[in-house]
Formats: C-alpha cells, structure tokens, sequence
C-alpha cells in the first residue's frame, strides 16, 4: 500500500497541544503543484476533511490511558499514536490562493504532512439519518451523556452559545453530572425540570446538555446570581450542583483572569487582546472538563424538588389599541372594559437581561 504526500501543513505551533487548542488557530495547507488541479471547485465546499499523517508519533498501544486518563482501545480515541498514524479532522476553509488553502481548526503542528482533502459533506458525514433525527432529535446528545463523552458535548454547546468559556463548561459537566445520576427521565416533555440560580454562561451549558429550555417549560429560572443547578424527576427525586470553587480560574489561570478583567469587565481590550482572550478560554474550558465534578461542584442529593406545577395553557386575549394578540392573563384593564398588551398600556414589565430579571417601566 502506497500513501502520497500531497501537500504541508504551516502554521505557527511547533509541539504537540492539548486537545480544543487548535480550534481557532488558522493553518495554511500548502499543496504540492503536482496535485493543484485537483482543488479546482474546492472554494465551493465551507468545510473540508484533512486527512494527516502524524510524522513525529513512533509507538501506539491497542489498550492504554487515553486524554483525561481513562482506559480506552487506540481505536475508541483520538490518540496521535495509531498502527498507521493517520489524522482526520474537519476544518472551516477560508480562503484558497492557488495551490494554498487557508483553513481553520485543523489539529496538526507545523509540518505536518498532508495526505488527503474532501469536502465536508453533511447528508454523507452526519452520524444520524435525517429519519431517525426526526424520531429522536437528541438520541446523539444522550449518548454523549451516557458515555461521558464532554469534548463533544461542549464542542456542540458551543454551537449553542457562539463561544467556549469556561461558565460553558461548567453548565455541560453539571448538566451531565446530574442526568447520569437522576438516569433515563419518563417521556413526558416536563418530567424533567432544570432550576437555574443563574442567566450566565453556565446556562447555556445546562440547556444544552439536558435539552430543559424555556421554549419547552422545562427551565426554571430563579434569579438567586449563584452559579447553580437543580436538575429534577416530577414526582421523584433531584440532585443539585453549586460552584463551590469561586477562586479555581484566578488560581489556576491567572493571566488569563486579568486577560478578562481587560476585554470584558473594563472594556478596553485591544482587538488582539480579545482575540487572545477567545484562544484562552476555548483552552480552559477543554481543560476544565476533565476535572472531577466532585472537585469543583458542591452535590447535594434531594428527596422531594421544590419544583412549580406543569406549565398552564392560558386563553388568548387581543389588544383592543394595537390589535395584536397576547396571553389572555397578560392583559391591563378592567375585567369587563377594555383589554390593551403591556406596551400599549405602558405599565411595567419583567425583563431578564444580563443584569438578571428586573422590572422596567
């Protein structure tokens, strides 16, 4: 069997990284002229598969401690050290000029060497038949959950959030800390119930990975700022989970908490800065979950959730200024005189922004 070389990789990182630092790095893929014309259309394709070849790996093992210690076969893991040394990885393409391709996310250090490029092709690469997406939209989250696969889940979350943080990570370790605990949840929409104490970054993570949002009345949002979850069965039983560790970033990170402080509470970070900052972050937050639940979260175990009833289905009821439609409780005015919305009659509202839930008007 013969593997051709068809192209390098450069960038700017010369030793190995761990896993989630290479998710905003660019790299470019120089390609060798004698297979430049096989990129002809590739600008077309948003994403790419690059298949690699890890030059510097020397030994494997079948069986052996893998990223975060546990005990997996080479094959169920991302391990550099494989029978053949083969890489794959998709990454976002940039730009082409020639026979160069400026790519996005693609794991591989400087000189790298390059053995295959394909389209990245959703119907094709997808894990899940759209059929059976269809009959269960999140059958590939749950098993994410039961198998404790976190990178995936949080690489997912941040499709969710638009970012990785570290308040991310800590959403998706609760989030699946408490479902594997609680087990399988019944099939009604609202049996299972996530109370957040917090609006913050946290709370994407736990919408993410238990799928309880507002949308659906499975989110509760009790606005207590404590960085805090109870994920609750109706009728059964709950588990919270509480940031006890308040000083483990500044601890452990502290240039990048003053990295922070710079871009987002004083708001005079440079574009650089804000860039170091996105690189930071996404690095912690890989890092992050990899460490005990137990380490950093305060566990409680409750017998009987403090949890409100179902959601109620509310009559509609009009506005007779604007005419728009609102839910019939919602409305201001006499019982039998005229009904107008909230911002027709101008009274005051609850508002949930980044200050937490206040009143307004």
């Amino acid at each position: 069997m013969e593997i051709n070389e068809v192209g390098v990789v450069r960038n700017d990182v010369d030793e190995t990284k761990k896993q989630g630092y290479f998710r905003d790095v660019e790299s470019i893929i120089e390609v060798k002229e004698e297979f430049a014309d096989g990129l002809q259309e590739i600008e077309r394709s948003g994403y790419l598969q690059v298949i690699f070849y890890f030059s510097r790996s020397e030994d494997y093992d079948l069986v052996g401690p893998r990223h975060g210690g546990k005990i997996r076969g080479v094959f169920a893991s991302r391990s550099p050290h494989r029978p053949n040394n083969l890489g794959s990885t998709v990454v976002k393409l940039l730009s082409r000029d020639g026979a160069t391709l400026k790519v996005e996310g693609l794991d591989a250090i400087n000189g790298t060497p390059v053995v295959d490029i394909k389209p990245y092709a959703a119907p094709f690469d997808s894990s899940s038949p759209p059929e059976e997406k269809k009959e269960d939209p999140r059958r590939k989250i749950r098993r994410l959950v039961k198998t404790g696969d976190l990178e995936n889940l949080l690489l997912k979350a941040g499709e969710l959030h638009g970012h990785y943080c570290p308040f991310l990570a800590l959403g998706v370790m609760a989030g699946n800390y408490a479902l594997n605990q609680l087990g399988e949840a019944p099939g009604d929409m609202e049996k299972l119930v996530a109370v957040l104490e917090t609006n913050s970054c946290f709370s994407d993570g736990i919408q993410y990975s238990t799928g309880c949002t507002f949308g659906n009345n499975a989110l509760v949002y009790r606005d207590y700022g404590k960085t805090a979850v109870t994920m609750a069965i109706r009728g059964d039983r709950g588990v919270r989970l509480y940031y006890k560790e308040d000083n483990y970033l500044k601890e452990n990170y502290p240039e990048r908490t003053e990295l922070f402080d710079r871009v987002v509470k004083e708001r005079e970070g440079t574009e650089e800065d804000e860039r170091a900052l996105k690189r930071a972050w996404t690095e912690i937050a890989f890092d992050l979950i990899h460490v005990p639940v137990e380490d950093i979260f305060k566990v409680e175990q409750i017998r009987t959730p403090d949890l409100p009833d179902y959601a109620p289905i509310y009559e509609d009821g009009y506005c007779d200024l604007c005419g728009e439609k609102f839910m019939a409780p919602k409305g201001v005015g006499e019982e039998d005189g005229p009904q107008l919305c909230i911002p027709c009659a101008g009274g005051p509202y609850l508002q949930l922004d980044g200050s937490g839930l206040r009143e307004v008007g």
